[in-house]
């Protein structure tokens, strides 16, 4: 029984030092992307996903992605990519074709064939939603976000103004 007890103890502290690293290596990465030095952060990304078991978070995978593209090396971007579409079931369709980030991906012969797994994603959530409702909330969002931007150009308008 004391023997079953330390192996259980041994595992447990394993699999928390395991998430330490992970989560350590998931926020230097993200340090390295706001740095903007893109493929250092993608091999952080990497090293993250090796410490965890080649296991990841998919707002980790995705944004390991947009790293990847950044850094021009497209076979990992995608990579990353497919796991967030196919087995993530990422599917915010609107999002995923106007981010700049993915822009490199944009000519290869395997973004087509990931939107169109992005889009049947996107329907599928859709058919869970109870749509006057969406519709009644995007209605209200639209109306509250109109007045802000309305607000911020003048602020920005009688900004410049004043520092003359």
């Amino acid at each position: 029984m004391k023997y079953l007890y330390i192996c259980f103890l041994l595992l447990a502290y394993s699999a928390k030092a395991q998430q330490t690293t992970y989560t350590a290596l998931i926020s230097k990465a993200d340090s390295l992307y706001q740095a903007k030095d893109y493929k250092a952060s993608a091999w952080a990304y990497s090293a993250a996903f090796k410490s965890n078991k080649w296991q990841g978070l998919i707002n980790d995978r995705y944004n390991a992605a947009c790293a990847w593209a950044l850094a021009n090396y497209t076979d990992s971007a995608f990579t990353n990519l497919q796991r967030v579409v196919y087995v993530g079931g990422y599917h915010n369709y609107q999002h995923i074709t106007q981010v700049t980030d993915l822009a490199s991906l944009y000519s290869d012969k395997r973004w087509p064939k990931l939107l169109k797994r992005v889009k049947l994603n996107e329907l599928e959530a859709e058919k869970k939603l109870n749509k006057p409702l969406v519709i009644e909330l995007t209605g209200i969002y639209n109306d509250d976000q109109s007045y802000r931007l309305k607000l911020d150009s003048v602020g920005r308008k009688y900004a410049a103004i004043l520092k003359k």
